[in-house]
């Protein structure tokens, strides 16, 4: 994957940092008014989340703050190009920290993955009007979303619970450590699934369910209600930093689309990693929000509206490993596997290896694997899975074209396409669409970074993001994987 930086001569200001806070580390890096990254002022500090068997997923944010001073300290060493102008942040989405008066955090950070309120999930789908809500916030009550975290954790540890003058995403307390000040983005508070996409208010019945006060969550700022740094403690450390601006916290799904150029009304991006999504930014009113997607308030203007799979990459990482696919998958010719024309005897997969999310967000479903016989072999098998993530991803597109109409464009970002690029073949014939592959590394920071510069310093000329390879579809099988799609929903519905 092409870096996409500029040497430290080349490099034209106002410079920008963006901050990305993932599930496998924390990084930084300093970008020049194009968008790309300044030689190799990049830096990333590894950690991994503590998980458990009873659903336990959580971090230490102050090692959070801690991996970020470091990653800042190492950028910013030695002479820079221009002036810094402004600092972009995204964290993975949905974290909650307790936080007491005095700002000390009471809990650990619950992430994204943190299952261990599914009983409350239970309890408030029968107790709240959930399709109402869904049309409200844009998100579907889930182990993932705030609400049911809070009522866990008043139930679970009420103790805490009742000592908690704050609940804070991460980025918002990462801020607070280094500003002194918490700046919650509203593409961040929108992850909690507590706010209404139309207003950015707290729903009160929400509220009520969580058991808090707006008072106790953070308030959702905009991205051009930017935070300066000159006269805080972060300006104090780093002194190079003292003409800038911090952007309140976005979550690292708009961060991938601004990251990989999907900016536009009519553009759609698609993520490829471990789990996979497709996201569009709107600037316009959805009427009727679709079942299986979730909108995410940006700001008064726009929305991020989508859906997501859990299983993506993982469905490829799975085939090496049980299917005795050898492990360097460039030993499998994948690129003639998926672009030969699709067979009726390919196995048809629903690959749910856990649970499903967009578009029925049933979580207790498994994977399927139909129409195995004698002959069947692994590649056989391998195929028929990845035709099944292709199938997710139609599923949610459809779903995206009854919102918002086909797109103009689409580009398509991620480690599994990095792995096995042929796959696209497929992906492209299920959606009747070409697909730009583009090649830009670490785009969730960069999308922090564009975020930046946007607000920062409006009217730069930012690059544009170069196209690996552009994929376009063969009618006749886009036609097959839509006869494709009825089998797989019925079987979806048994699994």
């Amino acid at each position: 994957m092409p870096r996409f930086n500029v040497p430290t001569d080349d490099a034209q200001g106002p410079l920008v940092v963006g901050l990305d806070v993932g599930s496998g580390g924390s990084r930084a890096a300093v970008y020049d008014a194009s968008g790309r990254e300044v030689a190799k002022r990049t830096h990333k500090e590894a950690h991994s989340f503590t998980v458990r068997d009873d659903g336990t997923s959580i971090i230490d944010p102050d090692q959070i703050v801690d991996e970020i001073r470091t990653a800042l300290r190492t950028v910013l060493k030695g002479s820079l190009p221009g002036e810094i102008c402004g600092i972009g942040v995204d964290t993975f989405a949905s974290s909650l920290i307790a936080v007491d008066a005095d700002g000390k955090a009471l809990t650990p950070c619950i992430t994204y993955a943190d299952t261990r309120c599914h009983a409350q999930v239970a309890t408030l789908t029968d107790a709240l009007d959930i399709e109402a809500l869904h049309e409200r916030t844009g998100a579907r009550l889930h182990s993932s979303y705030t609400v049911p975290r809070l009522a866990w954790l008043r139930e679970e540890h009420p103790e805490v619970f009742a000592r908690t003058a704050h609940f804070m995403a991460l980025g918002e307390y990462v801020a607070f450590k280094l500003l002194g000040t918490p700046a919650l983005g509203t593409a961040s508070a929108a992850w909690s699934g507590m706010i209404d996409r139309r207003t950015g208010e707290y729903v009160p019945e929400l509220l009520e369910a969580g058991g808090v006060d707006a008072e106790k969550m953070g308030t959702p700022l905009n991205p051009s209600d930017a935070l300066p740094v000159a006269g805080t403690p972060l300006a104090k450390e780093f002194p190079v930093l003292k003409g800038a601006v911090w952007l309140p916290v976005i979550g690292d799904g708009l961060a991938a689309n601004m990251g990989i150029g999907a900016l536009g009304t009519g553009i759609w991006g698609i993520s490829t990693a471990t789990s996979g999504a497709i996201r569009q930014l709107l600037d316009t009113e959805i009427q009727a929000l679709p079942s299986g997607l979730w909108a995410y308030r940006v700001d008064d203007r726009r929305t991020l509206v989508g859906s997501a799979m859990s299983d993506c990459g993982r469905v490829l990482d799975w085939a090496r490993t049980q299917l005795a696919i050898p492990t360097d998958i460039t030993e499998t010719d994948t690129e003639t596997l998926f672009s030969v024309p699709p067979e009726a005897g390919t196995p048809l997969v629903i690959p749910f290896l856990s649970g499903e999310r967009g578009t029925k967000w049933r979580g207790s479903s498994r994977a399927i694997f139909a129409g195995i016989s004698a002959s069947t072999t692994a590649e056989d098998m391998l195929r028929g899975a990845l035709e099944g993530v292709a199938l997710t991803f139609l599923r949610i597109a459809d779903q995206l074209r009854e919102a918002s109409g086909d797109p103009e464009r689409i580009v398509l970002s991620g480690g599994m396409t990095e792995a096995v690029p042929g796959w696209l073949h497929l992906l492209s014939d299920a959606l009747g669409a070409p697909i730009d592959h583009v090649a830009v590394s670490r785009s969730t920071m960069r999308g922090a970074a564009v975020m930046a510069l946007e607000e920062a310093a409006p009217g730069t000329d930012i690059a544009e993001v170069p196209v690996l390879r552009r994929v376009e579809p063969v009618s006749a099988h886009t036609d097959y994987y839509r006869e494709r799609l009825e089998r797989f929903e019925k079987l979806a519905d048994l699994a």
